[in-house]
């Protein structure tokens, strides 16, 4: 209100000086007299656009605002310049072209100025409001250049002190040709501070504009570069109004489309890892088209292999909601425990789990991988029934060259891991039922142990036959009654 009020002020004050300036019949009124006129209409105006904003602009979409006030704030001007010119014509009987014109021309620059100012104010509000909420607002479906904007702009701004100059410059021919005025310097003067007056206006109400303009940029720039610094912080919850529809509309949108698209990413990212584990998912998620064809690698890793005993019994004695919900919560800390031994889950086979370790740190993949076995049985056997039915656990652990990478059909493809150690870890497995023991590790794990694990109570159990495999392998164990967890 405080704007419109001082605009109103402004453009009152510039009209009575300009009327006497370009009217030779306004001219003949005196200031008062003139003065009165507009002050009656300004004030009338003012308080018809209080009332009528609520309607015309408020009430219309937050993106079609800044447009409607323009329009709004214009033709109020224009429709007050005709009440003015229609109230000179029968009061003072001037003419309604030859003077009313004038007066309009004037007003009509005037609500220019003010309607582009206004807009420009409506869109720094909605832009305001917008981030507050967190309302981003589809593009506009017409679309405006900045260049476009600013020549238009330029066009109006010349037209408008073309016009007004040349009528202060033809009255006052007129004012000299009917004066027979000699005096060389007092027209000279008189026609200089008018020009003057004329364009020292124009320039202030530029300047106003430039000035609006530029905090609708400071605004704009800020959000974006606001945004973009979450975006390279990882929050990706932001976004960037979009409400002009110009070259700024498009970098707001471009931005908006780039945050959906890493949302989106960051969505199946998180999915994909519930499926795989995350090093997996960012290794596929950033790897190229080729990368995902059928194939793989060779690899020296240490394999994992744990399977829940008499898991065929449990599915018997217990309903099958029961069971759902205790391997979940079994699989939840079994993952954990992987994980923070830096180990990644490759599957999960019915109630047993796969999981290598020395994708990321081959040097203590053995110790890690151990690690993680014995922390697994402490967890799963430290309270029997802790998952609602009694859970215990054999564990197999060897390592060796296996391939990794994805395995199956174009169509439909695994990313795992195959290869002999991968068999022998699964007899390992199945070896501590035959034993009744919970861990069974190879001997070539057991020799890239440090000391402090060397220094549990092994078991040699000596080469043993696997099944299906011809070379014996010399193995080792772990007790139940000597398990313990190290750090």
């Amino acid at each position: 209100m405080l704007r419109i009020t001082i605009y109103y002020s402004f453009s009152f004050a510039i009209m009575a000086l300009y009327g006497g300036q370009v009217c030779p019949f306004i001219d003949t009124l005196t200031l008062m007299a003139w003065g009165k006129t507009l002050l009656v209409f300004f004030l009338i105006l003012f308080i018809i656009r209080s009332q009528l904003i609520k309607h015309f602009v408020f009430s219309k979409p937050p993106m079609e605002q800044p447009r409607k006030q323009m329009v709004f704030e214009l033709s109020l001007f224009i429709i007050s310049a005709i009440c003015i010119a229609l109230y000179n014509h029968f009061v003072y009987l001037f003419p309604p072209i030859g003077s009313g014109g004038k007066v309009l021309v004037g007003m009509f620059t005037l609500g220019s100025f003010l309607g582009i100012d206004m807009a420009l104010y409506r869109e720094r509000q909605i832009i305001i409001e917008a981030k507050d909420s967190g309302n981003r607002f589809a593009p506009p479906p017409t679309f405006h250049s900045v260049t476009k904007k600013f020549t238009v702009f330029a066009i109006l701004v010349l037209s408008f002190v073309s016009t007004v100059i040349m009528l202060v410059i033809g009255k006052d021919l007129t004012w000299i040709s009917a004066a027979g005025a000699h005096d060389i310097r007092t027209i000279q003067r008189t026609i200089t501070f008018e020009v003057l007056f004329v364009v020292a206006v124009t320039l202030a109400l530029v300047l106003n504009l430039i000035y609006s303009y530029s905090k609708n940029l400071k605004i704009f720039f800020s959000n974006e570069t606001q945004v973009l610094n979450q975006v390279i912080e990882g929050n990706l919850d932001g976004y960037v109004p979009v409400v002009s529809n110009d070259e700024f509309a498009h970098i707001a949108e471009h931005t908006n489309h780039m945050i959906d698209g890493l949302r989106e990413k960051r969505r199946i990212k998180n999915i994909f890892g519930k499926v795989v584990s995350t090093e997996v998912a960012n290794h596929l998620l950033s790897s190229d088209e080729d990368a995902l064809k059928p194939g793989g690698e060779k690899r020296d890793l240490v394999i994992l292999m744990s399977d829940i005993r008499g898991f065929t019994s449990l599915t018997e004695a217990y309903p099958a909601e029961d069971l759902v919900l205790a391997l979940n919560k079994y699989f939840s800390d079994m993952v954990g425990i992987i994980h923070k031994e830096q180990g990644i889950v490759d599957k999960f086979i019915g109630d047993g789990i796969l999981a290598v370790f020395g994708l990321t740190n081959r040097k203590d993949a053995a110790k890690r991988a151990t690690q993680a076995a014995l922390n697994m049985i402490q967890v799963a056997n430290q309270n029997p029934g802790s998952y609602g039915l009694p859970i215990k656990v054999g564990i197999g652990v060897h390592g060796g060259e296996v391939i990794i990478g994805n395995i199956g059909a174009v169509e439909r493809l695994e990313y795992t891991v195959i290869g002999d150690p991968v068999n022998t870890t699964a007899r390992l497995e199945r070896l501590t039922k035959q034993f009744d023991i919970p861990l069974m590790i190879s001997r070539s794990v057991h020799d890239r142990l440090d000391g402090q694990q060397k220094g549990l109570a092994w078991q040699e159990f000596g080469k043993q036959e696997l099944e299906g495999k011809a070379a014996k392998i010399e193995v080792l164990g772990l007790a139940l009654e000597h398990q313990r967890s190290l750090h």
